[in-house]
Parts: C-alpha cells; structure tokens; sequence
C-alpha cells in the first residue's frame, strides 16, 4: 500500500499525481470554529461605499490552503465580494516587480503608523506616503504600476488572477459607487501629484486604485493568494510565479508591521502573522512557508476590520501555533516515516506462514513517525496521508499506529484537531493508536478529555513503537485467522533442523538434551560465556539489553521452532544480551562441544546444520538492515 521514500518525496508526489483529498478532521475543527463566531453579531456594514452596505451581515466563510496544494473551507467560502484594502500587498509587490525596490521606496515607505487606514499622513517635505497599506501608499504604488504599464488596469488584474489561480473580474457596480462617493482618495491623489509622488492625471490613478479594490473574490481565493505568498510567490495548486521571491520578502515585512492599520501592534502580539483586512470584511493572513488563511465577514469594528474575521484569526493562531515567534514554526518536516507493517516488522521473530502474510497483508496496517512540533501542520498532513488512501471496510486500511518518539513538543491546543482524525478513523471502521506519547502528559491529558468530551474510541498507549507493531501485527493475523501463539513443535520442523533425514536426526536427537523453563527464568547473562544453542520446542522468550538512554530494551521475542544462541557458533567470549523465559517454554539444548564434534564424527550433519544456521543469521541480519534503512537519520 505504501513504500518506504520519505514523507516529503510522497507528500510532493502526491499533490502532483492527484487532486488533495480533504480531510475530515480539518474540515470538522474549521466547522466548529465557524460555529462558534458566528453567534458574534457585533459590528457594522461598511456604508461610505453605498454598495458594500448591500451585504448580508450573516455571509461568514473560513478557509485555509497549504504551501503543497491542500484546501479546507467551510461556511459562505464561495461568496463573492470585492478585494477592497487586501488588493494592496498584491499590487505592492507588482510595483516591486516592475520597477525595483529603490524606485518603489522613493515613493513610498515602510513605516507603520498609528493613523486610520484613509488618513492623509504624508511625510513632512517629500510628501511620501508612510506604508503602502494605507490608502496614500496604496494609490502610490497604483501609480508606479500606470507608470510602468500601458494597460495598468489588465496588469493588476492579471497579477490579482494568477495570485488566485484563476481568472479574477470587475464588480462594476462596486466600481461605479466607489467612484461616485471616493472625494477623499481623489483629494489624496491630488496630493502625491503635487509632491510628484505619483505621475500623470491623478484621476485616472485613482480610478485606477478604485478598480483594484472592486476585483471579486472568495474566501476560498483568499486563502489560496495568501498561501501564494506563503509559498514564495508560487502558487500552491497551477505552480505559476506570481511574484519574485525577493518581492513577496519585501511584501510580507511590510504586512507584518503595517498590514492591520492602526491595530498592528495588537494584531501582531496576539495573533502574529502577515496579515491584510479590506472594508468590505475580508481578512487574509500568511504563515511563512506553510499556509494561508482566508476569512470573510462582512460586520466590522471601529478601526474597519472583520469583527469575526480578526477572532478567527486569533483562535486559529494560539490553537494551532501559527504565532510566527512559536516553536512550532520550525521548518522541520513533521512527518519522518511512513510505512506498512509489510515494510517495518516488530522485533518478535515470526514463523515462516506469518511473515509470508504479513508480507501479503501488512499494507493494510501503517505506522506514521512523528517528529519536532505535534501541531497543526503535523495532525493536517497526518490526516490528508492517512484519509487520501484506500478506507475500504475489509479490503482497505484497517488500522494506524501514530508514533510520537521523536516528537520534541506536543501541543495540547492541537488535540481536539488530533481527536477528530481519531474519529475519522473510527467512521472508517479502522483503528488508530499512538505509541512513545510519555513525556507529552498535558497533549495526552487534552486528547483523552477531547474524547470523552465528544465522543471516540480512546487510543491505546503503547509505551514504545515496537510493541504497538508487535499488537497490531498480532490483530493482522488474527484477522487473517491465524493463532498468535505458535503450538509446540516436533524436532523434524524445527528451524535449525530443516532437511535431515531420519538416519540424521536419530544421531542429532542423541545430542539434544531437554529442558523446561518456568515463565520468568533467566536463560542467559550479558557477559557470560557461550556453550551451547537452545533449540525452541514450546513457549517464548524475549532478548533484551540495557541500554545508556532507552533503558531496557527488547531485541527480539523468539518462540517455538526457532532458536536462541545461533550467534555464539562463530563468537564463543560472550552473550551478547538477556534472554529471560516469557512463559512456561521447552527447548532442546545442544551444547557446542557436541557441535563442534561433529566436525569429525558426521561433517555431512555439521555442514546441513551450518547451512541452516546461516539462513537463520542472514534472514536476522536483512531484518535489521531492513529495520537501520527505515530508521536511518
């Protein structure tokens, strides 16, 4: 079912090779948060423009899209309305584009200030506009773009379009009452063409401004342009550059410290990202390298921004760890592994029947290794891999082991997120559980109270990966109809034994001595010194070793018809680990005195015997090469 190439290389084919599949667990956490504020009723329409009070106040949308191509939206995210104040950045680094960033900074700033978005605050002496955000920065940089452009109106468009990845329009009608009522931005651009800010006949660069600002979009186009951003300037789905790197740099600074107006500082010490909100209740934010948000509520505050959409924002940045100063803005990617139980086998050793089903059947149970920040990109790729594959009940995914051993910090904010996937597994009829989570008390604490709060199957935590491998390989084979435990078996099955004719085994079974363990017996020391090779009849026994940093850990569980020791034929100075008895067992105990006797009493015996000794070792050494390539960095 899956392979064994790294999260990245399958992430980056998978976005490529077929259209993202839209996870429940983001979908359910957006849902619930449109819910939440969409009980907010506080706030005004914007009225100074007469065809924005035309809006409904109850038209609420969120989305988000992801740097690789993912898009999750819920709500009014395909209602249309005009770009308003979030055209600006956008028409900023297309300024930028056209004329370089020495040119554009002679006309304009990159200094926030405390005044209204409409103010008229120019610079004393040059007349230079203090941000391209405000709205004399933004008819400045309107005017750079007529400078350099013959049609300025279809080159902002078309900029404005690949932003959002498909062909953007005109409201005219928002065109028109925008012109018919816009006195103070035509008194602003008579301004800068008195300071030669802006050259040509200032109505036409402000009408100009006016067209821009009337350019229809949806929220889900919100997210996708801010995701744009995001990515460098490479839009996430068509792959188009529509803005330099060097650009969007410039752009997202600027956004940053002024984007918010005269709430900058609150904005970016409470939710603290990139961000833009025009009149007409759009609000788009950026989180560098990894996604973009899309918000549309019409109703807004004081300072002119989306009552709902500055919340939404908030919540998504402290519940998600989206604050550019968090630790969960590492850029490491947070999925390390992705393989089946066909690929990663545990550490207990399985007759031939089991491995040759796991190995048929093992793509029906996955483990997914975590690592560096338990936040939201981690529970959203986690979700979009998992949900994306086969779910067939019987035929498809039937279980996932979620691995949290390398998982440096989890974030308890994200939990809930975490639980909905929980039960989109559930839905599926297939089971999910986590592994290493000690450590992470608080996420876990959030998780289970998540659960039972809303309902789910609670998790098992198995305290170290190998064994929830071990248990879900286990529920394998059960489904799959064979017994966990192997039955005792007859010396003539017996892995070291394989091929010996009757006249062989009656002079090996001389040399054999039984012996019975009580569950719990210890069999072998570290250190001790080797002299015989114990030939598994009945029962199991685990090896293990104490380790400077992980403490005891098993290195195999070996049960009937296999055998412990095999290694001390070559190298007789020391057991290399523990073996204890995990319960009541039987083995047949063939001293290697006797064994190395046999080099002049029967050598055809010895030499059968070292053939199969050395399958034994080889089939272990390609497991734990298989098991070091997996794990490898």
């Amino acid at each position: 079912m899956v392979g064994q190439a790294g999260w990245s290389d399958r992430a980056q084919s998978a976005a490529v090779s077929c259209p993202p599949v839209i996870p429940e667990p983001v979908a359910a956490y957006l849902g619930r948060l449109l819910e939440e504020h969409a009980k907010t009723k506080s706030g005004t329409l914007a009225d100074y423009i007469p065809e924005l009070a035309q809006a409904s106040p109850d038209w609420f949308g969120i989305s988000i899209a992801t740097t690789d191509g993912a898009v999750y939206e819920t709500g009014d995210s395909r209602q249309p309305f005009t770009l308003q104040s979030v055209s600006k950045p956008f028409v900023y680094g297309l300024a930028l584009d056209l004329n370089g960033e020495e040119a554009v900074r002679r006309r304009v700033g990159v200094e926030p200030t405390g005044d209204a978005f409409n103010s008229i605050s120019l610079a004393p002496g040059t007349g230079i506009p203090p941000n391209p955000m405000v709205n004399a920065g933004a008819i400045a940089t309107t005017g750079l773009v007529a400078a350099a452009r013959s049609d300025p109106g279809a080159a902002i468009r078309d900029a404005l379009s690949c932003f959002a990845g498909r062909p953007l329009e005109v409201d005219g009608a928002v065109h028109r009452s925008e012109a018919d009522t816009g006195f103070r931005n035509r008194a602003i651009a008579h301004l800068l063409r008195n300071f030669k800010v802006i050259d040509g006949a200032p109505e036409e660069v402000v009408d100009l401004y006016f067209e821009q600002c009337s350019v229809l979009v949806d929220c889900r186009d919100l997210a996708l342009m801010a995701a744009t951003l995001a990515n460098g300037g490479l839009h996430p789905l068509t792959g188009e550059r529509a803005l330099s790197a060097d650009a969007v740099h410039t752009v997202l600074s600027v956004m940053t410290s002024c984007g918010m107006y005269n709430s900058a500082g609150e904005w970016l010490h409470a939710v603290g990202l990139p961000a833009k909100s025009g009149v007409s209740g759009g609000v788009l934010a950026v989180v560098p390298g990894r996604l973009g948000i899309g918000v549309f509520s019409p109703p807004l505050d004081a300072r002119g921004n989306s009552v709902r959409g500055i919340a939404v924002c908030r919540d998504l940045s402290r519940s998600l760890s989206l604050h550019l100063v968090d630790r969960s803005s590492s850029a490491t990617v947070p999925i390390r592994g992705f393989f089946s139980l066909a690929e990663l086998a545990s550490r207990r050793v399985r007759t031939d029947a089991h491995r040759q089903a796991l190995a048929e059947h093992g793509g029906r149970s996955l483990v997914v290794e975590l690592q560096g920040e338990l936040a939201f990109a981690a529970v959203e790729l986690l979700a979009r891999a998992v949900l994306s594959l086969d779910l067939t009940p019987g035929t498809g995914l039937a279980a996932v082991v979620v691995d949290l051993s390398r998982v440096e910090r989890a974030s308890p904010s994200v939990a809930p997120l975490l639980g909905d996937f929980l039960r989109s597994m559930d839905a599926v009829g297939a089971r999910a559980d986590l592994s290493a989570a000690e450590g992470h008390g608080a996420f876990v604490s959030a998780l289970l109270d998540d659960l039972a709060q809303r309902g789910g199957r609670q998790p098992v935590m198995f305290r170290e990966l190998d064994l929830a491998i071990e248990c879900h390989e286990d529920m394998l084979l059960a489904a799959l109809g064979a017994a966990r435990s192997t039955p005792a078996v007859p010396l003539a099955e017996h892995e070291l034994l394989r091929g010996l004719d009757a006249t062989q085994l009656q002079p090996m079974e001389l040399l054999l001595e039984p012996r019975a363990y009580a569950a719990g017996d210890l069999v072998f020391t570290r250190g001790e010194r080797a002299e015989e090779i114990l030939l598994v009849t009945s029962g199991e026994f685990s090896v293990a070793l104490d380790t400077p940093h992980a403490g005891r850990r098993r290195l195999a569980t070996v049960s009937a018809g296999m055998a412990l020791g095999v290694l001390s034929v070559d190298d007789r100075e020391g057991r290399t680990a523990d073996v204890r008895a995990d319960t009541d067992a039987e083995c047949q105990v063939l001293a290697l005195a006797d064994f190395d006797a046999l080099s002049t009493s029967d050598p055809a015996l010895k030499c059968r015997l070292l053939e199969n000794l050395l399958a034994r070792t080889s089939a272990l050494a390609r497991r734990l090469d298989r098991e070091l390539s997996i794990h490898r960095g």
